[in-house]
């Protein structure tokens, strides 16, 4: 009898002792840094751990937080990979996984896209965007995405600006992948295959870009962030300069027109 007690304290030991090592193993990944906050217009919200808090520059972002904008609001978020991510208004976008690897100096990265829109400007990351239709598969491009309409009308929408994206239904089992390249668009509707690729609809290319641009990118602070990002000072304020030359503004797209002269 005693000895069977014995064998169930020991059991209980165990599972005791592999429950609090897979809890700690849990916090110690959602203590992964991440990126930061580096600009915010309007209302905008860090959501940590059920929590949630007004955003602010130079806000360490980590692993599992979500950023929320409310209308009229936008945000600029830099990662580590210096891949940058503008948040459109009344838009949810969190951090599912992050992977650095200091010595490559690159990341495998995925952000899930919930509502609203986004601009990615990919940097050294094997980039993911997940929405509740589709994944959008990047490397070292620029492009947009956004979610809208509801229930079988819900469909995820791609503009590749810069380089090209390979775009798939984000559910298992339901074929089919297009690559959309700079100057092309395409979408993914619920539980349907992304639609075949087609030229970007100006129209549509300018108002998410217009959603996204987060302009006047002022915080009072040192010269740098946090990991070496660089500022400079203008007019007692700071202001961002991205590592590499990433975020030109669109103002127009080049095209090709052949005149025939008479």
């Amino acid at each position: 009898m005693k000895k069977n007690g014995l064998i169930i304290l020991i059991c209980l030991a165990l599972i005791f002792i592999v429950t609090s090592k897979s809890s700690s193993a849990s916090d110690t990944e959602d203590d992964t840094e991440a990126g930061q906050v580096l600009t915010v217009k309007g209302s905008v919200y860090l959501i940590r751990n059920s929590q949630k808090n007004n955003a602010e520059p130079q806000m360490q972002l980590l692993l599992r937080d979500a950023v929320e904008t409310d209308k009229g609001a936008r945000t600029k978020l830099y990662f580590m990979d210096d891949s940058i991510l503008n948040l459109g208004e009344s838009s949810r976008v969190e951090i599912k996984e992050y992977l650095y690897t200091p010595e490559k100096k690159r990341s495998r990265s995925v952000y899930r896209l919930i509502n609203g829109s986004l601009k990615m400007v990919v940097g050294r990351s094997d980039l993911e965007i997940h929405t509740p239709t589709a994944v959008a598969a990047a490397r070292g491009t620029k492009f947009i995405v956004w979610v809208e309409g509801s229930g079988d009308d819900m469909y995820t929408g791609v503009i590749t600006l810069e380089s090209e994206v390979v775009v798939k239904s984000i559910v298992k089992g339901i074929a089919g992948e297009v690559t959309v390249k700079s100057g092309q668009m395409s979408r993914v509707f619920m539980h349907k295959p992304p639609e075949v690729v087609q030229p970007m609809d100006m129209e549509i290319m300018r108002q998410f870009s217009n959603q996204t641009m987060v302009l006047g990118n002022t915080i009072k602070g040192p010269d740098r962030l946090s990991g070496g990002i660089p500022m400079q000072r203008t007019e007692g304020l700071y202001m961002f300069q991205p590592p590499v030359f990433q975020e030109p503004v669109e103002t127009s797209v080049p095209v090709t027109i052949d005149v025939v002269f008479p």
